[in-house]
């Protein structure tokens, strides 16, 4: 099963959303939102369960996880 988790980073002060950065951000090494808050990428495992257990784990604030 897969599914695309969508996480929380602390608010950062530089961010600007009307001028949005590229670059690496904590899941990906291109990012068209690198300074923003929310951040997704895909997960694999045997359960919707599995995956979000593993996504918290690795990240404090998950906000959303969806099966694909």
């Amino acid at each position: 099963m897969r599914a695309i988790v969508t996480i929380r980073l602390q608010r950062n002060p530089l961010h600007d959303p009307y001028n949005k950065k590229t670059g690496p951000c904590p899941v990906s090494e291109y990012c068209t939102d690198c300074t923003g808050e929310h951040h997704s990428y895909l997960a694999a495992g045997f359960s919707k369960e599995s995956i979000t257990r593993a996504a918290i784990k690795k990240h404090k604030h998950v906000t959303r996880v969806e099966v694909i």
